[in-house]
């Protein structure tokens, strides 16, 4: 695979930013409504102080990008739950899927989470992206039963971490 995770960095941003828009480009066969919204929603999300985010590097350009902050009542507009973080975004260059990557940066995703104190890691995706079904489900994550119209949550419990 020959790919590095790493902490991203503000100097990342524009990087990670570019890693959703061409995996959502990709998914979506081109057609998305509000990108430049969402991507802009995106970049503020990275820059937050409440974000952290990881990178993966294959020396060449960056290939994948995932995103933590803390989980947060009334969908997100709340205060924080106790405990309980958001993997907000977790995404891989459209070239590069089905090389594992995306399970190799979950892995550091939970190793990071666990070692920050979390209990409990939720995150919500299309209910139509199997892709993303098979990931979550192979690293613990299970659906919670909330919903949207377009999105489901799932959740999974953090060994060791009391909650």
């Amino acid at each position: 695979m020959g790919v590095v995770i790493r902490s991203g960095t503000a100097t990342d941003v524009d990087a990670a930013v570019a890693v959703f828009e061409r995996s959502n480009l990709a998914r979506r066969e081109g057609v998305w409504p509000n990108q430049a919204e969402r991507v802009e929603r995106v970049r503020g999300h990275l820059l937050s102080p409440a974000t952290w985010f990881l990178v993966a590097d294959d020396g060449a350009a960056r290939v994948a990008m995932a995103s933590v902050c803390p989980l947060r009542s009334d969908g997100g507009a709340g205060p924080e739950i106790p405990g309980a973080c958001l993997l907000a975004y977790l995404y891989v260059v459209p070239e590069r899927w089905g090389e594992g990557i995306g399970g190799a940066v979950s892995d550091v995703v939970l190793a990071e989470v666990q070692r920050r104190g979390y209990a409990r890691v939720h995150l919500w995706t299309h209910h139509d992206n199997e892709r993303s079904h098979r990931l979550y489900r192979s690293h613990g994550f299970a659906p919670t039963g909330r919903t949207t119209s377009e999105e489901g949550e799932w959740a999974r419990a953090i060994e060791g971490v009391a909650s």
